[in-house]
């Protein structure tokens, strides 16, 4: 047997049927259903390493902090190999960005 339906399901399966009758589509991808759980408010909660304490952040907030990151990593890998190309190993290159920075 099924079990009954609380409100929040029934919100949450009413924004996903107007979804699909105003962009005319039988099938959402998982980016679509994302932007509709962040639409009817969620956000998602993050734990630190010792799980003792929780703290929520915005989904936005979360998307900007690992772009950020992800552009940390290209610089890092756009100074890497410009250091190879000077011949200096990847360390020595570390080295010398922290120095410079």
């Amino acid at each position: 047997m099924a079990r009954p339906v609380n409100q929040e399901e029934l919100d949450f399966l009413k924004a996903i049927e107007d979804y699909k009758k105003k962009g005319d589509k039988l099938f959402l991808s998982w980016t679509e259903v994302l932007s509709i759980v962040k639409d009817l408010g969620y956000s998602r909660t993050l734990r630190t390493k010792n799980n003792k304490k929780t703290e929520t952040v915005k989904a936005s907030q979360s998307a900007k902090s690992q772009s950020a990151k992800t552009q940390s990593a290209k610089t890092q890998s756009a100074k890497s190999k410009s250091a190879k190309s000077k011949g200096k190993t990847p360390a020595e290159a570390k080295k010398s960005a922290l120095k410079s920075a």
